[in-house]
């Protein structure tokens, strides 16, 4: 049963994750029984009883839990055909999306899965897990019972689309507890998790739920193409960075353990004629290094004081911290980094949904020179009085007036590209490059740095005593594409604060910056 062509955007999308140039989003959450908390005897008799057995995330409560959850929401059975037509799925398996993954022992759980999913698991993910015609356009990954990865096709899962599959998740889990108790019947696996019954009077599939394309909207005209359609509680803090991490330099250009002596001296000729950009040029694979870590609830509402302070987001403090942590690498400051960044559009649509794909990509073009020292120590000094390199007081200012360039500079280009939508709606610049543009518009030597937000969905959260299950560790991706050099992806949780995932291509020595970027989230 066809529901709707593909709009030109997603045919694009679709085309692009044929030619393996993308490969979805990956999202991770933890899900941990009750046991022991202090909130233990506020629960319900099944929630109790589940809590007392420790009952762990096992593919039969998974099973069970998707057959109520794939039937509230169209985007979950559907699938793409041969006509290139969004298509409802008559039955799914539970094969057809799950995959299940178990570790000997609870050290190796922990050695594999801390902060976020197993890196092998990602690469085989994105690099393996290929569309199919005709299938799922999702699918799950079991880990030990304990941790559950959420693979999206980007024809129809967005980042906040797969945010709010662990959110519609983590409920419908501990609704199913709430009128269900745990037995050795709902252990086992169902033989399917959705099936289409012409007999069963009270499911029909109604295709009016199914998100419509906001890139096929009427008042969305083609543009003329032009180039351009693209005081912090500082003194300590910015000491700390600077002593521990600027001074230091950021060697991007050692080959990881997998290239030999000579490919990285050939790589080192290579390189070491061009400028920053086009430094920035290796990538083989849609998954390359990722690194996951957690700032607590307490540290994170500390940063967002800060960021209160100085009137700027979350999204624009990050763009300022990964300037400044790559400033080392820098030798030509004539060119600008390319920020791409993700915008929910959700709370702006009539009719969105928890599915689909309503957002639009702001692209920030942020001049280097912005971090460029020379434009602070000769503006309006003497000759006689510039300041010492090795002045420590100075280089502290210097860094402090950098970062605030920086942030404040993408702030206000997220706010006017905000107003530009709010004003235009549909006919908004963004829109009309995500679906009229090419690839090759931006260029082989214009490289590109995701910051993927979804922090305005809070997920696990603990409003409910009766809850069986809590979420915790919220993480997530996305694949690199060939001009994409680098992600910083970030996700909240009541429990345990906020995530962030660094995803490099592989072939580079990143281990300053990420100790820069650390120092920069925790001192």
């Amino acid at each position: 049963m066809s529901i709707r062509a593909l709009s030109s955007f997603e045919k694009k999308v679709l085309s692009q994750t044929l030619d393996s140039k993308r490969n979805g989003i990956s999202y991770t959450a933890r899900y941990v029984s009750k046991v022991g908390s202090s909130s233990d005897s506020t629960l319900s008799d099944a929630a109790t009883l589940l809590a007392t057995k420790d009952i762990r995330l096992n593919i039969g409560i998974v099973t069970r839990v998707l057959e109520r959850l794939i039937k509230k929401h169209i985007e979950l059975y559907s699938t793409i055909n041969e006509n290139y037509e969004f298509q409802i799925l008559t039955k799914i398996k539970p094969e057809d999306v799950i995959s299940v993954i178990t570790f000997d022992t609870y050290k190796d759980e922990q050695i594999n899965c801390h902060s976020g999913a197993p890196p092998y698991l990602l690469r085989h993910i994105f690099n393996k897990e290929k569309f199919e015609l005709n299938k799922p356009l999702w699918k799950l990954y079991i880990i030990d019972e304990t941790m559950i990865i959420f693979h999206g096709f980007d024809m129809l899962f967005d980042i906040f689309s797969a945010a709010n599959f662990h959110k519609l998740f983590f409920d419908e889990l501990n609704d199913y507890f709430l009128t269900n108790t745990f037995s050795k019947s709902n252990s086992k696996p169902l033989d399917v998790v959705f099936k289409i019954n012409v007999s069963d009077k009270n499911f029909v599939p109604n295709f009016e739920e199914f998100p419509r394309s906001i890139f096929d909207n009427p008042k969305l005209h083609l543009p003329a193409m032009t180039p351009d359609l693209f005081n912090l509680q500082t003194k300590s803090f910015f000491k700390t960075i600077y002593s521990n991490t600027i001074k230091k330099p950021i060697d991007l250009f050692n080959g990881s353990n997998s290239h030999t002596k000579n490919d990285i001296t050939s790589q080192l000729k290579e390189y070491q004629t061009h400028n920053y950009l086009d430094m920035l040029g290796i990538t083989s694979s849609l998954c390359g290094t990722t690194v996951f870590g957690t700032v607590s609830p307490t540290r994170y509402n500390y940063l967002k004081g800060m960021m209160k302070q100085d009137e700027i987001c979350l999204r624009s403090f990050i763009c300022g911290i990964v300037m400044i942590c790559l400033k080392p690498s820098i030798k030509n400051y004539s060119g600008n980094i390319i920020f791409s960044i993700p915008i929910n559009l959700r709370n702006y649509i009539d009719g969105a949904k928890n599915f689909g794909l309503f957002y639009k990509d702001v692209k920030i073009d942020c001049p280097l020179s912005l971090i460029d020292d020379r434009n602070f120590k000769y503006n309006g000094y003497k000759d006689s009085s510039i300041p010492d390199e090795n002045d420590l007081e100075f280089n502290e200012k210097l860094l402090e007036y950098q970062f605030k360039q920086v942030t404040e500079f993408i702030e206000n280009v997220i706010l006017e590209r905000l107003k530009i939508w709010e004003k235009f709606n549909f006919n908004d610049d963004d829109i009309k490059r995500m679906k009229f543009d090419h690839d090759e518009v931006l260029g082989q030597n214009s490289k590109i740095i995701q910051i993927n937000d979804t922090t305005e969905i809070m997920l696990g959260e603990n409003d409910n005593n009766n809850k069986a299950f809590t979420l915790t560790n919220p993480n997530f991706t996305r694949t690199l594409s060939g001009n994409e050099f680098m992600s910083v992806s970030f996700a909240i949780c009541e429990e345990t604060g906020l995530n962030v995932c660094i995803h490099y291509p592989d072939g580079y020595s990143m281990e300053t910056f990420v100790e820069c970027f650390q120092t920069f989230i925790e001192e």
